[in-house]
């Protein structure tokens, strides 16, 4: 089936494969393309079914795929499964394509048919978020007055695209400019299309064997010919990062796991921006917890990074008070069981696609030391990853 998809699309070098991909991303099908960080390699996964019914809250039991979970789907969390029917591999040697091996002739020649029907555009709905400077003071006061120690507050923009904006284009550029995210492009029904360039890993499992995750927090501007060891940090950064990892350790106890390496925190570049970084790593053989993955997702989602502490009064907050659906800002995203690899992400510096705007999304954490002005400025400067690329 393989040989059939060559013969009917030149598909050996990276400007047939986009033109390929681009005719997918108009169809009924939905697709995935994505870049993981410091790599060179783009992959695509089209998935020929297009009812997208397939959820799956155990990624262990997965074959290829790429999940896609939006913030609200939690507890449990409940991913959006996109098969690996057709996979496409995109690096400097060129274009390898691979097919699923239970992929039947049938669905192949449907595929084949059906790919000049264009699908309609997921319209971005007119919503209007509340005044962001208001709610962050709204959240300070809570802070001070209350049981609520930290919450993460977002907004959005809408801006137009330019004439000829072409989506693949803009993720190779986006890929290019930031090596250390991971770069995605997807294109669902459920959710609409979605391109991002998140810094921040949810969870990863290498080799089947090690489970890893982050803790991100702290944001500042990083200027031109600065060095990452004179990038200096205030109290209330320092805190809001020591309280998302302090998050994740107590969701290791909360599963009595007690053996797992800890680095940080670290000053770490995203695009001109620096946040402070902890790496966590558990050897799932050596712990005896295969489903290590699956846990931590159901635990961790939404992060403190995302929502806020305590986790609960935090999201009653944000649905509260930000008068708008988060839909897939701040869910997770990723590739499943490639080369025996699991790469989750959260959804962040990312913006949702019509066919004449972009919705850029950003939020920052609050706490009882949050300034209402320098939280909406950090907003602004997280914009500016994609802004760079759409304005380029």
């Amino acid at each position: 089936m393989q040989h059939q998809l060559e013969q009917a699309y030149r598909l050996t070098t990276r400007i047939e494969a986009f033109d390929f991909l681009r005719k997918v991303l108009r169809s009924t099908y939905p697709i995935a393309i994505w870049r993981l960080p410091r790599t060179n390699t783009m992959h695509a996964l089209i998935d020929l079914t297009t009812n997208e019914q397939q959820r799956s809250r155990e990624i262990e039991s997965l074959n290829k795929s790429f999940v896609v979970n939006g913030y609200c789907d939690t507890h449990p969390t409940n991913p959006l499964v996109l098969n690996g029917d057709i996979i496409l591999t995109i690096d400097e040697e060129g274009v390898s394509l691979e097919t699923c091996p239970t992929l039947s002739a049938d669905k192949l020649e449907d595929f084949q048919a059906n790919l000049i029907s264009e699908k309609p555009v997921k319209p971005l709905i007119d919503s209007v978020s509340s005044s962001y400077q208001d709610i962050v003071s709204k959240a300070v006061n809570s802070i001070k007055s209350g049981n609520l120690h930290k919450v993460v507050l977002s907004r959005f923009e809408d801006f137009d695209l330019k004439e000829g904006f072409d989506a693949l284009d803009t993720l190779q550029a986006l890929s290019d400019k930031y090596e250390n995210a991971f770069c995605h492009l997807t294109n669902t029904q459920t959710y609409g299309c979605w391109m991002g360039a998140s810094p921040e890993k949810l969870i990863a499992i290498e080799n089947g064997q090690f489970f890893s995750t982050d803790a991100l927090a702290g944001t500042q501007v990083l200027p031109e010919n600065t060095d990452l060891m004179d990038v200096a940090w205030t109290q209330k950064e320092i805190e809001e990062q020591a309280m998302v990892s302090r998050y994740i350790i107590d969701c290791f106890k909360k599963i009595r796991l007690r053996e797992f390496d800890e680095i940080g925190p670290r000053t770490v570049k995203a695009g001109n921006l620096t946040h402070l970084k902890t790496a966590f790593k558990v050897d799932m053989e050596l712990t005896n917890s295969p489903m290590l993955g699956s846990t931590m997702l159901e635990l961790l989602h939404p992060t403190s990074a995302v929502c806020g502490m305590p986790r609960e009064l935090a999201d009653e907050f944000i649905k509260t008070h930000e008068g708008y659906q988060r839909s897939l800002y701040a869910g997770f995203l990723g590739p499943v069981r490639f080369n025996g690899n699991s790469d989750l992400f959260v959804n962040l510096r990312c913006m949702q696609l019509d066919e004449s705007k972009a919705r850029l999304y950003a939020g920052a954490g609050i706490t009882e030391y949050s300034n209402p002005e320098k939280e909406y400025q950090e907003t602004s400067n997280k914009m500016q990853t994609m802004l760079k690329v759409l304005n380029a």
